[in-house]
């Protein structure tokens, strides 16, 4: 054997000797270092789904009160941001012309009823010839015709003065709810026209009347229904959490950037409305599912290993086990667990392995 063969062979083996090794080496358990670590508890536990929202103002909060009379606006006796009372009168439009005609009227009726009165009494004075026969039966008809035209005179009269009475009450523009200002329309001197159209001069919206819709996700809708608990957050109140309840779902969706939303109408409480305002973007949370005295783990002890959640735990004696736990519902925070831990297993929220940290598995939509 040459000596070129014998270094070959020797080179060879050394190979071989060397990738067994490596072989041997990637085959054991990377080592798993404990960093951070929480024990298995018992609790309460909720499902939840995380949508977006905004504030708005129920159907008849807001109230644009218009002018039913033609004139010039009088006084304005209000500003925004006042609060006003149903039946205040707001502002007054110009009504001397309407209350001359009033007048004039008055002194009409006064005349038609005199003339009524007279065409009454001339009637018993002529009944009294008539039985006598002292005049014609065509004279007494004619009294009787003329009694009957003067009180429809007066009905007439009496009719019109209730329509300028109606017309003059519209000068004064009262609110129809209670609410506050949020809008003037008209300055005092501008000329208002009523007609087809009213003109608006005042709007005022009731605060304590308020909605949120709730933009739901097309994956999540099916799992959202009327009657559900909903908490939302605004960013006006920071740390601050307001409650309501899914009135109605809305059939008709709504797209957006090529995703589909449902419309959750969602009641909110009187109190609660009087620290919102309108068109306020929420962060809403749809509490789908609850369950008390369950076995917990938090999240971040869920681990992703070679394709598989696991969870490490550590036993008494330090030695560390890989758990594949089954879980059940699944919350912001925290997991239930149906099997594979109990009470008071130290699991592990923090681990290295084979030098290098695991990072929590991303928190998926629907999964909260």
């Amino acid at each position: 054997m040459s000596k070129r063969t014998k270094v070959v062979m020797v080179l060879i083996l050394l190979l071989l000797i060397g990738g067994g090794l490596w072989w041997k080496k990637s085959q054991k358990s990377p080592e798993v270092k404990i960093l951070a670590s929480v024990e298995v508890k018992r609790g309460p536990i909720r499902k939840v789904l995380e949508e977006t929202g905004i504030v708005k103002a129920q159907v008849g909060a807001i109230v644009k009160i218009g002018a039913r009379s033609t004139g010039s606006v009088e006084r304005m006796l209000v500003r925004v941001g006042d609060p006003v009372k149903k039946g205040q009168v707001v502002a007054t439009i110009d009504s001397r012309e309407l209350r001359a005609q009033l007048a004039e009227t008055e002194a009409q009726i006064a005349e038609a009823e005199a003339r009524a009165a007279y065409t009454r009494s001339n009637v018993e004075r002529l009944a009294a010839l008539y039985d006598g026969k002292f005049i014609s039966k065509d004279e007494m008809e004619g009294a009787r015709q003329n009694a009957e035209v003067a009180a429809r005179q007066v009905a007439a009269r009496l009719a019109a003065r209730d329509s300028l009475r109606v017309r003059l009450s519209y000068t004064e523009v009262k609110s129809p709810i209670n609410g506050v200002v949020s809008q003037i329309a008209a300055q005092e001197g501008e000329m208002i026209v009523a007609g087809l159209q009213v003109a608006n001069l005042v709007t005022v919206i009731d605060p304590t009347r308020l909605e949120m819709w709730t933009y739901v996700d097309e994956t999540d809708i099916g799992q959202v229904a009327p009657g559900m608990t909903v908490e939302f957050r605004v960013d006006s109140w920071p740390g601050r959490i307001f409650n309501g309840k899914i009135r109605t779902i809305q059939p008709q969706p709504e797209v957006r950037d090529n995703i589909v939303y449902y419309q959750a109408i969602v009641d909110v409480a009187a109190k609660d409305a009087l620290e919102l305002r309108p068109e306020m973007t929420t962060q809403a949370q749809v509490v789908v599912q609850t369950k008390d005295d369950v076995l917990l783990i938090p999240n971040n002890a869920l681990k992703w290993v070679e394709d598989q959640q696991v969870v490490f735990v550590q036993g008494a004696d330090g030695a560390i086990r890989r758990v594949s736990a089954e879980l059940g519902l699944a919350g912001v925070k925290e997991s239930e667990v149906l099997a594979g831990l109990q009470v008071g297993d130290k699991v592990a929220t923090q681990v290295e392995l084979s030098g290098e940290k695991i990072k929590n598995p991303e928190k998926k939509k629907g999964s909260k």
